[in-house]
């Protein structure tokens, strides 16, 4: 088997791996959930909103599966909206997060978590995750998911479509496998218990977002957000069947559609064009020209893997990117995989590129057993 070849599956197998570990676990998912629920009750009981009809939701990256484990101390940014199913015309928008605001107050645990937010109210979880709330009503009596948002800074309403977008995004996730049908020397991933598997598009953003935490871990406030990143990877990804393919078209086209007459890139919501995602750079162009840059030098450090020899010296490119730990954690639980299965002679290269254990239900190469791998 071409060496080159070997190394590239490993690195996206690799890639994979990482990108569970940096993702909010099934225990936090499903204390997360049940938070929410409560939170939801509590604010549907309150006199504050009415008795109005009352809808909690999550959005971001909880509700399209692309949380990533921040670095340090930080905590799970975890959003959800409280949709009001109440017309949003004529009323106020900051009487609605005050009167959220309020209603949580009133609650013994909740009174002392509390922070107000320019579009949300947030509730912060000593240690484990802090919950913006952010409230919203239908932007109008149609079947559509558009909803109305406060703003504190313009003291108006703003659009948004949290629903819209992760449908959206799913569905870019999901361009991969109609290349898988249309291709016939490339299989589904088969079922590996050992590691949970995404879509190389939800797996890439989880790395874009892991490697922005990095470059700007001294200066936060300077990063790109997060849905920006996730857009622009959603409008770019093209059915790549593997993450560091992925990454790489990403990285190209995000480069490819810089304005270049000076202005800024502008970052629509694809299912509600109101909203623009990337308004703060209007105001602060400085934080525009640090995306750039950090766009820029991501690019060139994903290039960089390709020049390196063995999967050895790929990782220590990796440390750099996304962390020594997660990568040294990543390495030794994937040799130990791979050891026993090569044991067993069961070790294979599934046609989408990635190291798997070989099964009846798809087609591998079979590997040769070895004391070394990587060249």
């Amino acid at each position: 088997m071409n060496g080159k070849f070997y190394v590239l599956n490993q690195l996206d197998d690799l890639l994979q791996r990482v990108g569970a570990k940096l993702q909010i676990s099934k225990t936090q998912r499903k204390l997360a959930e049940e938070r929410y629920l409560t939170v939801g009750t509590w604010l549907s009981k309150g006199e504050e909103l009415g008795g109005a009809e009352i809808e909690i939701y999550p959005q971001g990256s909880l509700s399209i599966g692309t949380t990533v484990k921040p670095l340090s101390k930080q905590e799970y940014d975890l959003d959800l909206v409280c949709q009001i199913y109440e017309t949003w015309q004529g009323k106020d928008p900051i009487k609605l997060l005050d009167s959220i605001e309020k209603r949580l107050k009133e609650n013994k645990t909740y009174k002392n978590m509390v922070e107000r937010k320019k579009r949300c109210i947030r509730l912060n979880y000593a240690n484990e995750f802090h919950v913006d709330i952010l409230p919203a009503h239908p932007a109008s009596q149609t079947s559509n998911t558009n909803i109305k948002v406060p703003d504190r800074k313009v003291k108006d309403w703003k659009d948004s479509n949290p629903k819209g977008y992760s449908a959206w995004f799913n569905k870019q996730s999901y361009q991969y496998e109609l290349l898988l049908e249309k291709r016939a020397d490339i299989k589904p991933l088969p079922h590996d218990e050992n590691i949970e598997r995404k879509p190389p598009l939800k797996r890439a953003v989880q790395l874009i977002k892991r490697y922005r935490d990095v470059y700007f871990e001294d200066e936060l406030d300077s990063a790109p957000i997060s849905i920006v990143l996730t857009t622009l990877a959603g409008q770019l990804y093209k059915g790549q069947a593997s993450v560091f393919e992925a990454i790489t078209a990403i990285l190209a086209g995000i480069l490819s559609v810089l304005p270049t007459d000076g202005e800024r890139l502008t970052v629509l919501n694809p299912t509600n064009e109101n909203e623009d995602l990337s308004e703060r750079w209007e105001d602060h162009p400085e934080l525009y020209k640090s995306f750039v840059s950090f766009i820029r030098d991501f690019k060139q450090k994903w290039n960089r893997l390709n020049e390196l020899r063995g999967i050895h010296e790929i990782a220590e490119e990796l440390k750099v990117m996304f962390g020594e730990n997660v990568i040294n954690e990543t390495l030794e639980e994937q040799a130990e995989y791979m050891e026993k299965a090569r044991e067993t002679n069961t070790l294979g290269v599934a046609g989408a590129g990635l190291l798997v254990a070989t099964t009846k239900e798809v087609n591998v190469v079979a590997m040769r057993k070895n004391t070394f791998y990587g060249e």
